[in-house]
């Protein structure tokens, strides 16, 4: 008995892998490069702060993040046809003219926000909708870069002393408070900018935010967890400041006074949440791994559309910057009059 032996289909290939994909990229890298030399005032004053505050120095490693989360969809995105999405020009203006208003008003914040969803923008433009689409949260995850939540830290510091005074009081501890000004017996306490959690608050969200997204499937799970990382820790700083409000009390004033009360800090915090990530465990609700999609059939662009695309994207750019500079212009300092001539 002979068996009919028939061809085994090939694999699609993958679209991204021609020397057509590789170019789309290289246009990409360039527009990104374009954007950010043309913002590159707003892009420092962001580095800025990353390198000079402990608070949001987390956005040092948000980047690379997003980049690994992106680089972990390569198999999905091996299925998305490569077209430019022209339509994108018009949220790219959009996104331009707000960083001009944000420049205008001298809002930082707002300028920073536009400039990462200007990177998104680009991503669609160059590249794709479907593209963009198989990316998302890798490019809303560059949103945390952005170096945000000074706004809270007067209610955080509130919140503190009241959590504070409260144990105290419930641990039988006489305390007089001031404002953010603790008096007790053995001596005083001032509940500062740095006591005021903000910076375990943002770096949970952060780890937060991520778990969340690699550890659950469900939508509901992954919102109950971001919200438990945005809670415990407000909860758990008034408990450390409780801590070392009580250590200094019982020492007299020798221990958690110095470093060590940010040593303290730092392993409470640790502890917390390795906690949160460990319960958090236990209720994993990771997608089932699904085989490789395979390459779509749509053709890809031309190779020139995506220099087109990349071309358009920053001429749409390049307005707003240029623009910025006309209105936030010194005036020239008016010219002093000419003396007038004296006849000999």
């Amino acid at each position: 008995m002979t068996a009919a032996l028939s061809p085994l289909p090939l694999p699609a290939a993958d679209p991204q892998a021609t020397p057509a994909g590789r170019w789309a990229h290289a246009c990409l890298l360039a527009a990104l490069a374009g954007l950010l030399a043309l913002h590159w005032s707003t892009v420092a004053a962001m580095a800025g702060l990353w390198w000079h505050s402990q608070t949001f120095a987390h956005g040092l490693v948000v980047a690379p993040v997003s980049g690994w989360l992106a680089w972990r969809q390569r198999a999905r995105l091996a299925g998305c046809a490569l077209r430019p999405s022209p339509f994108m020009l018009l949220p790219l203006a959009a996104l331009g003219l707000l960083w001009l208003l944000a420049a205008v008003a001298n809002v930082p914040v707002l300028q920073q926000y536009s400039l990462v969803l200007m990177v998104a923008a680009l991503v669609a433009l160059v590249l794709g909708w479907s593209y963009a689409r198989a990316i998302t949260f890798a490019l809303a995850y560059l949103l945390l870069a952005v170096p945000f939540g000074e706004v809270f830290i007067s209610p955080l510091i509130d919140f503190t002393a009241s959590f504070t005074v409260g144990a105290l009081q419930l641990a039988g501890i006489p305390v007089f408070r001031d404002n953010n000004l603790l008096s007790l017996p053995s001596g005083n306490w001032s509940v500062e900018e740095a006591c005021s959690g903000l910076r375990y608050l943002i770096a949970s969200a952060a780890l937060g935010t991520l778990y969340a997204h690699l550890s659950y499937h469900s939508r509901a799970r992954q919102v109950a967890f971001v919200a438990m990382s945005l809670i415990l820790p407000i909860v758990a700083n008034g408990a450390r400041a409780f801590m070392i409000v009580l250590i200094g009390h019982y020492s007299n004033m020798t221990l958690a006074v110095g470093i060590d009360h940010l040593i303290y800090g730092w392993l409470f915090f640790g502890l917390v949440a390795t906690s949160m990530f460990w319960v958090g465990a236990r209720w994993r609700d990771v997608r089932p791994a699904k085989p490789d999609t395979p390459a779509s059939g749509a053709p890809a662009a031309p190779p020139m559309a995506f220099a087109r695309a990349a071309l358009a994207g920053l001429a749409t750019l390049a307005v707003w910057p240029a623009l910025a500079c006309l209105a936030l212009r010194t005036p020239a300092e008016a010219a002093s009059p000419e003396p007038p001539l004296t006849l000999a």
